[in-house]
């Protein structure tokens, strides 16, 4: 269910606010309850680079999330289980297809036309996209290192936040077997309301098709081939429409397509075995998404297993290993939402409803308008497929010494490999045969892709405490880090009938190839020392030395140092023999500082490459040729900096019923990667430079309330809030803005604009102000129109009523020149989750919020809706309002001025009419299809029971679990498209809030199981 809210700055806070008042309000009853001592997460244990830390001792800024967090949350991967559940981390998806990638980053990113992901360490080792790899519930803990005195340690890419996993690991004691299930029911949880009576629809083709010059076309769809010279063709139009399509059928292609059930299953098993010197761990994850469109799902297996030993007093070695094989069919995105919803509702006289939905009508609509592009959507996904096969094979092992007296020596490895076979085929059905079935034909794709890469960590750590109240703990290391990839595809085109398909492309002739290699490494030294006084004085302090082979050797190297400290003035004598101690029984003030670093760029950027082309002698082709690329080689290219700045306080009060952490953070870039555009003269177009500079600057809040507790019932709340603000400080020299456009006339585009001195994620377009209305003109005797005084006029030639009107861009404040300005800004004001728990004996209820406010959405689907050719659909809000040119008693367009307002009433409200002027016009960029895309979504609600130990104890389990899970429940927004969580462009951080036929996502229901035996 999604609850549209009408009001066009909408802004969800209520709930939100509310419930951050109900953790403070409900915190503080009975504070004389038992929990007398330190809640046992002050003890926690927090990954940090290279070693772990108490939570207590903790002086950088992390948020963590636990097993039990992820656990709640029945997924196909850790992204999905993880959004809105740590400050300062936004997680947007592509859209709701099954394998649909997201856009991952911590406080903003640090770059503009780079990538923002961050660093992923999966058990101490670097691991890509490791949320999508890694299988949820192999996971103990995900920790999210923000600040410089956390991040500065990993140096290289630190500067994009890091995300530290651990995955589980065996136990001490007897043989534990864990196995989780669970089946989920997805179904489309919002439709968008297309025109669905068939006898509007034909009357909105009938005008479209007179202003178009296109009635003879129409009338072979829709009027039975009647000749336009027919007597009363044109007068008897409206009535014959009637006669025929008051009672007709409509095809409901959302229902069609999208309207079915869409079933997942997962089953998890895991075994943990262990005594006082070996442990061991194995699991085995079978995941399967089918989508509710055809031909997309995903099929996941992963296997894991790792042991940990003791082989000698002091010495101890660890051993991990993980195979998964991930098959994904369709792509993981659809981009043919609006082929969906632009089908014809009926088939007129030329096709039954039959016909319509299965049959390819591409070739007979397109024949009749060339600007019909919009294929038969259920034979087209039968027609063209896609798969992606990707397989990840990881192994790392450790050994540790404890060599002479606090002294701990540890060298580990890592290999990963990595293999892709991407495939794409269209037969005899798809639109790509049918636009061109002798140059292209029956046609597919291959792409093979190869990678590995290894790891080599080597640390020596020392610790040691001095008479009771001085503790030291150092550490060295260096770290070697290579990779390499490989990959080829070509394109086949011209497959005979019948074939075999890409199993057998000896018959199909080659179109296109390409083959790639790539190497990189990084070199590494680090150092870390944590000093701490009496558990009340804690300092940090490292620095890193990176070497990186993506730059020349003279600028190879970038260092990283970092400092932080923190007072705990609840430890200080002052503040326990005071009466504030009973109530803030926990106050941490925290400040750290640092430098970071980002490579993320292409390897060899530095120098000028070289490319072999064809050159022609004698009009003979044949002859090989070197050329230099385009790019123009930067041989000082170097690292791109971060400085950051953090100030954390913790609090807890009443006995640790309510816990608070605030951070307030400013992150500085410079020196930034941007591919920089050069002058014609240079005999190159472009060059990557270290230039320019922004600020991510911002606040989080966290907070952890124990509401109720009593024997049978507790009620927790944990509710996370992130404000981030960015500004471009600088760009090249003498350049004031990047722009970055997305999108297509027919799909939808509008253009961004990094800008000095604003926010990243403006859009920029016009700003439409409705229609021209018979006010703005005055008839002239021989019945033409003009334009009065004082009305804007548009960029080019006279406009008519129902024209689109867009604002005054030019100095004198009285024409559209087409000049862009600024019309909306995809970047939130602040982000954040709220978790509401309770348990009542063996129950457990979960209700789990998140929300997003401040932010545009560029409505691009609604964009690509909007009418450019016939035969296609429109929204029901464009069909039931647009401006009527045609006069239903003459079946003629009038420009008659009394006439038109009689058949418009409340003119100045209606959309634009269907003018060969508005066909072009609504390629534009307008303000009119930005949306505020400020939401509050009840994301998940979960009731569980776990069986009582008598009678698990009969039937030889330890534990029994049952549940029911509601994912994306409901969801109060303002936005009028499918889902308000949408990131439809690549580059989140500097192309935010784009939605262009996303595929929707699915409300879902799910039954799970969780036993232990």
């Amino acid at each position: 269910m999604s609850i549209k809210i009408k009001k066009k700055n909408f802004k969800p806070l209520i709930a939100p606010l509310f419930l951050l008042a109900s953790g403070f309000v409900f915190g503080q009853q009975k504070v004389n309850d038992s929990v007398k001592n330190k809640t046992k997460d002050i003890e926690e244990v927090v990954v940090i680079g290279y070693g772990k830390v108490k939570k207590s001792d903790l002086t950088g800024s992390v948020s963590s999330v636990s097993a039990k967090d992820l656990a709640a949350t029945p997924a196909m991967n850790a992204l999905q289980a993880l959004q809105g559940r740590a400050a300062g981390l936004n997680i947007v998806t592509a859209g709701g297809a099954p394998g649909a990638g997201a856009n991952v980053t911590v406080r903003g990113g640090s770059s503009i036309t780079q990538s923002t992901d961050p660093l992923y360490i999966v058990d101490g080792f670097q691991l890509d996209n490791a949320l999508n790899v890694i299988n949820p519930n192999d996971i103990e803990s995900i920790d999210i290192l923000k600040g410089a005195s956390a991040i500065a340690i990993y140096g290289a890419r630190g500067s994009n936040g890091i995300i530290v996993i651990k995955t589980k690991s065996g136990k001490k004691g007897r043989m534990v077997i864990n196995y989780n299930t669970f089946m989920s029911f997805d179904m489309l949880s919002k439709k968008l309301d297309m025109v669905s009576n068939p006898e509007q629809y034909v009357k909105y083709q009938y005008e479209l098709a007179q202003l178009q010059g296109k009635t003879t076309q129409w009338s072979n769809v829709f009027d039975n081939s009647l000749g336009t010279d027919t007597p009363g063709f044109y007068a008897g139009a409206f009535q014959r429409i009637a006669n025929r399509y008051g009672s007709a059928a409509a095809v409901d292609w959302q229902d069609k397509m999208l309207g079915g059930t869409g079933v997942t299953q997962s089953h998890n098993l895991n075994v943990s075995v262990g005594n006082e010197k070996t442990q061991a761990f194995i699991s085995y994850n079978y995941n399967k998404q089918d989508g509710l469109l055809q031909n997309f799902s995903e099929t996941r297996n992963s296997l894991r297993a790792n042991i940990n030993s003791e082989l000698y007093k002091g010495v101890r070695v660890d051993f991990n290993t993980m195979f998964t094989n991930n098959s994904l069919n369709g792509g993981g995105a659809y981009s043919g939402m609006k082929k969906i919803l632009l089908q014809p509702i009926t088939g007129g006289t030329l096709f039954t409803q039959d016909q319509l939905f299965n049959t390819q009508t591409f070739p007979d609509f397109s024949a009749l308008d060339s600007g019909f592009d919009t294929e038969n959507p259920y034979i087209e996904t039968q027609a063209s497929t896609s798969n992606k096969r990707t397989r990840t094979f990881i192994a790392n092992a450790g050994i540790e010494f404890d060599i002479l007296k606090n002294f701990t020596w540890r060298t580990a490895g890592q290999y990963s490999w990595i293999n892709t076979k991407s495939t794409t085929f269209s037969d005899r059905n798809s639109r790509a045969y049918l636009t061109d079935p002798i140059n292209t034909g029956i046609n597919g794709n291959i792409a093979n892709g190869e990678s590995y890469r290894y790891q080599i960590t080597n640390t020596l750590t020392y610790n040691k405490t001095f008479g009771e109240k001085h503790k030291v703990n150092a550490l060295i290391g260096n770290e070697i880090w290579y990779e390499e990839s490989e990959s080829n595809s070509m394109r086949l085109i011209k497959f005979p009938y019948p074939n075999f398909g890409l199993d057998d492309i000896a018959t199909a002739t080659v179109s296109d190839k390409d083959s790639d290699r790539d190497s990189n490494s990084l070199l590494s030294y680090f150092a870390r020392a944590n000093y701490n006084y009496d558990n009340r004085y804690l300092l940090t302090a490292t620095i890193r030395a990176d070497g990186s082979s993506k730059f020349k050797k003279e600028y190879r190297w970038g260092y990283f140092p970092s400092v932080a400290g923190a007072w705990r003035i609840s430890q200080e004598s002052f503040w326990q023999d005071h009466k504030i101690e009973k109530i803030v029984n926990d106050f941490k003030l925290r400040i750290e500082y640092g430098v970071t670093g980002n490579n993320g760029v292409a390897n060899n950027l530095w120098r000028t490459n070289v490319l072999l082309t064809d050159y022609p002698i004698n009009n003979t082709q044949g002859y090989p040729a070197y050329v230099t690329s385009n790019s123009w080689g930067n041989p000082p290219l170097q690292w791109e900096e971060l400085r950051t700045t953090n100030i954390g306080v913790d609090l807890a009060f009443f006995n640790n019923r309510i816990k608070l952490t605030s951070e307030w953070y400013n992150n500085n870039v410079s020196k930034m990667l941007l591919e920089s555009l050069l002058p014609v003269s240079t005999g190159y177009s472009k060059q990557y430079q270290n230039i320019g500079s922004m600020r991510n600057r911002g606040m989080e809040f966290t907070l952890n309330t124990v509401n109720l507790k009593s024997e049978n019932f507790r009620w927790t709340t944990d509710v996370n809030i992130s404000f981030n603000k960015s500004r471009v400080l600088s760009l090249e020299s003498g350049t004031l803005n990047k722009t970055f456009s997305v999108g297509g006339s027919r799909t939808g585009m509008v253009t961004y604009y990094a800008t000095v001195g604003q926010e990243l994620g403006d859009m920029y377009g016009y700003v439409y102000q409705g229609v021209y209305t018979t006010d703005d003109f005055t008839q002239n005797a021989d019945g033409s129109l003009s334009l009065k005084p004082g009305v804007v006029k548009p960029a080019s030639g006279t406009p008519k009523p129902g024209d689109m009107k867009f604002a005054a861009d030019n100095a004198a404040g009285d024409q559209f020149t087409r000049k862009m300005q600024k019309i909306g800004n995809g970047a939130p004001d602040f982000i954040g989750g709220i978790s509401n728990n309770f348990t009542y004996k063996g129950f457990d209820l979960g209700i789990f919020m998140k929300f997003s406010v401040g932010n545009d959405i560029y409505n691009a689907t609604k964009q690509s809706l909007s009418p450019y050719a016939m035969f296609q659909n429109v929204p029901s809000e464009f069909g039931n309002n647009y401006y009527h040119l045609i006069d239903p008693n003459t079946g003629l367009a009038t420009t008659n001025l009394v006439r038109l307002k009689e058949l418009n009433p409340d003119e100045g409200s209606r959309l634009w009419s269907l003018s060969n002027t508005n066909t072009a016009n609504i390629a534009y960029p307008s303000s009119y299809y930005v949306e505020d895309g400020s939401y509050l979504r009840i994301a998940q609600i979960t009731l569980g029971y776990s069986f009582p130990k008598e009678f698990l104890s009969k039937v030889m389990l330890t534990n029994a679990r049952i549940y029911f899970t509601m994912n994306n429940v409901a969801t109060i927004t303002g936005y009028s498209g499918y889902d308000p969580e949408v990131s439809a462009a690549s580059g989140v951080a500097v192309t935010p809030g784009y939605d262009s036929s996303t595929y929707p996502r699915s409300r879902s229901y799910v039954l799970g199981l969780n036993l232990t035996f």
